[in-house]
Formats: C-alpha cells, sequence, structure tokens
C-alpha cells in the first residue's frame, strides 16, 4: 500500500490507520467489488493527529469510522503483497497525468524484463507467426502518458493516432497475456501486474477512442455499427481474461506463488476477476452514454460537473478537518493533500 488516504466511491466502507501513520479506508457496494480509489496523504502528520485529522474528514464527508471486519485485514495484506490497490485503482489513474505518473513509475521499472518475456515468446513461437515487436511496452507507457498530455492542454489526439494507441496497448496485452499462459515469465507478479494494469489503460483509451469517432461518424452511419470495425476485437481481451484458463492460472499462482492462505487467494483472484468485469462495463456503459447524450458538449459538461462536486466534496472535508490546524506544517500537508486530489 502506498502512503495514502484511499477513499472509494461505493457504499460500505472501513477504514483502518495502519502503523505507517496512513488512514486506509476499504469501500464495496453491493456486489462485494472493489473498485476506483481516491488518495489523499496524510502521512506526515503525528500518529495521534493523523488519526484525529482523519476521523474528521470521515465524519464531514458523513462516513462512519467505526466498523471493524477480519476479512478486510485480508483484504490488507492481499493488497500490500500483490500490489492490488495499484490495479483496482487502474481505472481512476491511467486516466489523467497526474494519476498516471504514479502508475508509470511502477511500470516503467518493470519494462526491461517485460520486453526481455516478449523476445523469449517470440523464439517459442517463431514457427511462421510474426509477432509484432514494435509494440513494446516502454513504448506504449510512453505513448499513453503522451496522449493524457495531450488531453490536459485541450490539443487531444486526432482519431488515427487515438486508434493506433488503443491498437498497440491490444497487441501489447496480447503479448503480455501468452507470456502469462505459457509460463515464460519469470516472476509472474510482474506480469500480473502489467496485465490487469494495460487493461485499465487500455480501457481508458477505448472510452476516449469510442467517444471521438462516435461523434465523427455516427451522421454518416446512422444507428448502425457505430462503432470501429476493430472493436469487437479489442473487447475480445476482457472475455480472454474471464476465461477458465486464466482464471485457474490466477488461482495457480496465488496458491503456489504466493503466501497468501486459501482465502487470501479467494479474495485475490475474485477481486482481479471482478476488476476485468467492471473495466468491460465501463466499455459498454461509456458507449451507452454517447448514444444517449448524443452531444459530445453536452457530454463533457456532464463528466465535468461530476468530476466538480467530487472534488469539492472531498476538499470541504479536509478544510474541515484541517480547520484546528493552523500551522504552517498542516497548512503545508493540506495542500500536498489537495494536489494529489486534483489528480482525481
Amino acid at each position: 500500500m502506498s502512503d495514502t488516504l484511499i477513499v472509494d466511491a461505493l457504499e460500505q466502507l472501513t477504514p483502518f490507520l495502519n502503523d505507517k501513520k496512513v488512514l486506509e479506508i476499504v469501500m464495496r457496494g453491493k456486489n462485494k467489488r472493489i473498485q476506483n480509489f481516491q488518495k489523499v496523504a496524510l502521512n506526515e502528520l503525528p500518529q495521534n493527529e493523523a488519526k484525529e485529522v482523519a476521523d474528521k474528514a470521515l465524519q464531514a464527508l458523513g462516513i462512519n469510522n467505526l466498523f471493524e471486519n477480519k476479512n478486510l485485514n485480508i483484504i490488507q495484506q492481499v493488497a500490500r503483497m500483490q500490489n492490488l490497490s495499484i490495479v483496482l485503482n487502474g481505472l481512476n489513474l491511467c486516466g489523467t497525468c497526474a494519476g498516471f505518473a504514479i502508475i508509470y513509475e511502477k511500470l516503467d521499472k518493470m519494462s526491461a524484463e517485460i520486453n526481455q518475456q516478449f523476445i523469449q515468446l517470440q523464439h517459442l513461437i517463431k514457427q511462421g507467426t510474426d509477432i509484432q515487436t514494435e509494440y513494446e511496452f516502454k513504448k506504449v507507457l510512453s505513448e499513453h502518458t503522451d496522449m493524457l498530455d495531450a488531453r490536459k492542454i485541450q490539443q487531444p489526439y486526432s482519431e488515427e493516432k487515438m486508434r493506433k494507441l488503443v491498437d498497440a496497448e491490444y497487441n501489447v496485452l496480447e503479448m503480455l497475456i501468452n507470456v502469462f499462459q505459457k509460463d515464460i515469465a519469470t516472476d509472474g507478479d510482474t506480469i500480473i501486474v502489467s496485465i490487469f494494469s494495460l487493461l485499465a489503460m487500455l480501457t481508458v483509451s477505448l472510452c476516449y477512442f469510442d467517444e471521438q469517432y462516435y461523434f465523427n461518424h455516427h451522421e454518416v452511419v446512422g444507428d448502425q455499427n457505430v462503432w470501429h470495425s476493430s472493436h469487437n476485437k479489442w473487447m475480445t481481451v476482457y472475455s480472454t481474461l474471464l476465461s477458465q484458463w486464466f482464471i485457474e492460472k490466477l488461482q495457480d499462482h496465488g496458491m503456489f506463488e504466493t503466501r497468501l492462505t486459501t482465502t487470501g487467494v479467494d479474495i485475490y483472484y475474485t477481486e482481479l476477476l471482478d476488476q476485468v468485469s467492471g473495466l468491460r462495463q465501463e466499455v459498454e456503459d461509456n458507449q451507452k452514454l454517447i448514444v444517449a447524450i448524443g452531444d459530445a458538449t453536452i457530454l463533457n459538461d456532464i463528466r465535468e460537473t461530476s468530476f466538480r462536486e467530487v472534488k469539492e466534496s472531498i476538499e470541504s472535508a479536509l478544510k474541515e478537518a484541517f480547520a484546528e490546524y493552523d500551522t504552517s506544517e498542516y497548512r503545508e500537508v493540506f495542500d500536498v493533500a489537495m494536489k494529489q486530489v486534483a489528480m482525481m
């Protein structure tokens, strides 16, 4: 776990103040699935004051801070051992420059090993198969960063550049899955984290591309075939990651290559599978929203309003929590916290 306050926009919430002076909050919906996290650092505060500030922030957000549950301690263990917090937070982190910087640092360190696995894969299935080695993992990370930066400065990628990015992310993801399936990986954790991180990247890029393609062409193609011809191909990766062989591979990895208990393994692989289902649903829901709204300007206004309301609610809660601490030290911590809120 990173040193952060984790706030997840779901219906049921459980907070923990760990030994690093960090409040960790796990929120789960009716389907028991962990979804996206919002992160605010409070770890610069003394232990007792960190808890007090965190409690006040939660109260201001209308959150009960008294819930205890043994299973959530197991979830914490799983998250720490398997980088699960990064994986489950992937959609948020991959959607903004500030957020992606967090996940980029981790993935960039893995890139040399991952590209080496691609070379091994190429040798393994060399029998007439042409692997597109130009789709290197590190190159895709760089392109995704460039795309997010272009959106930040309001100069979005062209439709063609977005299509190429989606294709590149899909191809690299397919190769990562092949590496995992063929037991080439020397470090299973690295491959699994990379697969699910790249899946989040692909989901973000595909949602952006769907919106761009629809508003550029729906008047020409009408109500039929409003999505790109490769869309169904791209979507097959979600089905692959929900297939029985992949489920069994995750179970085997959790059982034989980690120190997780049987319960921990169950939590581990079910949360990852729920993440796949959730990301696929994000793409499908995004398509429905695009068609229902039918106007790019209105759609953007709706998203900005939603973003602003969430940010303002957290900012208000933090201001209330810090109200009694009028020192330069606390103001600095507050400023750091608000910078992290801005990445949502």
